[in-house]
């Protein structure tokens, strides 16, 4: 696993060693926790275990590193290095376009999990259409190449997510659903798939001059993991919940900012059989990071 992410490290830095920003430079490196995870070595459902059937908690560490800067005076670049406890390691390169009513982002990306060498190419891309000042609505996804076929590697990643929102005095409020899916193949022809779905209300607060940005979320999400194979048919694990969150942004001088972030559950639900788990306070999310840029 160290070795797994260590050379995607390497591969975002040698990116970043041919990149000529024309202005400033943003660095920003988060990670964390999420308990709210199947375990990444379970080959069976909890749905027909005899002694596991109740829902497993993962300590799953997770992290993200951003490279952004600018190539010109309407367009950006955003290299991602990404650790999920969904899509494992993936590292994505973005061009973005900027003006005041339509943004397009694209670029590639290239996975690799822990347990195998082999990387899997896709694309992923993103449209924000905005009226400034008024409101603004996006669409975004990614897919590996040639998943149906193939093509690089049996396994294949794939996202998308749909946001709207308006823009008030001191206040953003948005709505977002958003969904991540990643399939893999194992030796013996077991099927493994990992999916989270969201569908999510948020609210940014900020003032003018103020160094603090707040977000406050809310929402549901569904956890799944599917078994199938050669030998049996489709078994299913399903984990429900109602939760909240918060994330805070602190500008503590020009060049640096300090970020945290939480998510836990307020209720939830296993699908029958597998059972719940104890508590809810042992399904949390929690992250810190921080972003320096360079002037």
């Amino acid at each position: 696993m160290k070795h797994t992410f260590l050379t995607i490290i390497c591969l975002g830095l040698l990116i970043l060693g041919h990149t000529r920003p024309l202005g400033a430079l943003e660095i920003e490196l988060t990670g964390g926790v999420n308990y709210m995870t199947f375990h990444p070595d379970r080959v069976t459902a909890h749905s027909v275990s005899t002694n596991y059937k109740k829902f497993q908690v993962y300590p799953y560490g997770f992290g993200d590193l951003h490279v952004k800067g600018e190539i010109s005076s309407k367009m950006d670049f955003d290299i991602h290095l990404s650790r999920d406890n969904i899509l494992q390691n993936t590292l994505t390169g973005r061009i973005k376009t900027t003006s005041d009513y339509f943004n397009i982002e694209f670029g590639p990306f290239a996975g690799i999990i822990d347990e195998f060498g082999k990387p899997e190419a896709g694309i992923s891309g993103n449209m924000q259409f905005a009226y400034p000042g008024i409101a603004f609505f996006s669409v975004g996804g990614s897919s590996s190449l040639g998943s149906n076929v193939k093509f690089l590697s049996p396994n294949t990643r794939e996202t998308y997510e749909v946001k709207a929102g308006i823009w008030l005095p001191s206040i953003i409020p948005s709505i977002s659903i958003n969904s991540k899916k990643f399939s893999k193949h194992l030796e013996d022809s077991t099927l493994i798939r990992d999916e989270l779905t969201k569908v999510q209300i948020s609210a940014d607060f900020f003032a003018k001059d103020f160094p603090l940005i707040i977000t406050i979320d809310a929402g549901m999400e569904t956890l799944t993991r599917s078994y199938s194979s050669d030998y049996y048919s489709e078994i299913k694990d399903e984990l429900t919940a109602l939760y909240v969150g918060g994330a805070v942004k602190w500008q503590i001088t020009k060049p640096l900012r300090l970020i945290a972030g939480f998510e836990i559950p307020l209720t939830f639900s296993a699908k029958e059989p597998m059972k719940d788990p104890d508590s809810r306070f042992k399904l949390y999310k929690f992250s810190a990071g921080i972003s320096y840029t360079v002037f």
